[in-house]
């Protein structure tokens, strides 16, 4: 089974990103403290004992779990217990012993790295991520990379399927998601207000009663709108 986390901060943006992947369930805390990884009542526990060996832990980003590269290490070393995989859904997919290394080389070269210029590198490669990935874009391969994006995000894919097609982040497809999202509103705003005025105007024909007029405006609307947004939550 694939098994979803979710705690601390962003918790929309995660729940986003989890049901957008195949999960059987969806566990959450939102204590932020990682004490709460140790408390017997919190859900994380819960998850661990719902889990059978196999299962697959499935969180948003690593530091859902902790900050800390040691704290990590203890998480690591618990799941490699419970004979539990997991999956980074904003990471490239490691296994147990390779997330082990990383964040083993991590915490001996913590000094060595200067976390503002991480900090730094990130924002750069997120806005040129944005730059190069946009519905404005100028490169032609950028473009249509983003259109076909769209088109499977129109199929419903997964996430993680597209990312992993592509060759790029799934934050990457995330926010074509959402911008798509915001897109599709738009649009169906434009097209209710269209109908609406249309509405009216037919409704003239039938009637001078403006509370009758205004009355057959805002169902049909509402009944547009209702069934619209019905199918975006469905998809």
């Amino acid at each position: 089974m694939n098994l979803g986390y979710a705690r601390g901060h962003k918790l929309d943006q995660q729940f986003d990103l989890l049901e957008a992947y195949e999960l059987d369930e969806i566990f959450s805390d939102s204590d932020l403290n990682f004490d709460v990884l140790k408390d017997p009542e919190s859900d994380y526990r819960r998850l661990l004992d719902y889990a059978e060996s196999g299962d697959c832990l499935v969180i948003s980003f690593l530091e859902v779990i902790s900050r800390d590269y040691h704290q990590l290490l203890d998480f690591i070393n618990e799941l490699e217990t419970l004979k539990l995989d997991l999956i980074v859904l904003t990471s490239p997919e490691l296994t147990l012993i390779n997330w082990r290394e990383v964040l083993f080389w991590a915490s001996r070269n913590d000094q060595l790295v200067h976390p503002r210029l991480i900090k730094l590198k990130l924002k750069q490669e997120k806005n040129r991520n944005r730059e190069t990935y946009s519905v404005f874009t100028r490169d032609p391969e950028a473009k249509q990379m983003y259109r076909d994006i769209v088109w499977r995000l129109l199929g419903k894919q997964k996430l993680r399927k597209i990312a992993k097609q592509k060759g790029i982040p799934i934050e990457t497809v995330y926010r074509i998601q959402q911008e798509f999202k915001r897109l599709k509103l738009a649009f169906i705003l434009a097209i209710c207000f269209i109908l609406a005025i249309t509405t009216i105007k037919v409704t003239e024909n039938f009637s001078d009663n403006l509370l009758i007029q205004i009355g057959v405006c805002v169902v049909s609307t509402l009944v547009i709108l209702y069934n619209t947004l019905s199918d975006s939550e469905q998809s």
